[in-house]
């Protein structure tokens, strides 16, 4: 924390955007599987002090969206490999970063 303040400080680092939203960790011990499940993907408009509890927070998903995020270490299990071949999944890049700094 201390290295990043003073960066902050001497390099006046500032955030370019806030990035809110909820997670649901899971971990599946066989292959060291952790699946998170990301929604209510929010960012600031036009506000970037991350102490500031009144900061204007807008909605850059549509309600109901989850981000689905996969990580595994030496192989990744049968049943995680099967669920995500079911239907409904659409598999591709994404950043909750980049998203945001399109709204923010």
């Amino acid at each position: 924390m201390q290295e990043l303040y003073c960066k902050g400080k001497s390099q006046q680092l500032r955030p370019r955007v806030l990035v809110s939203y909820l997670r649901e960790p899971y971990i599946y011990g066989p292959g060291n599987v952790r699946v998170t499940f990301d929604s209510r993907i929010r960012t600031s408009l036009y506000h970037r002090d991350l102490l500031d509890g009144t900061a204007g927070i807008g909605a850059v998903d549509a309600p109901g969206t989850y981000i689905l995020e996969v990580k595994y270490d030496a192989f990744l299990p049968d049943i995680i490999r099967i669920f995500l071949r079911s239907g409904g999944i659409r598999q591709q890049a994404f950043s909750k970063y980049g998203v945001c700094r399109r709204f923010g």
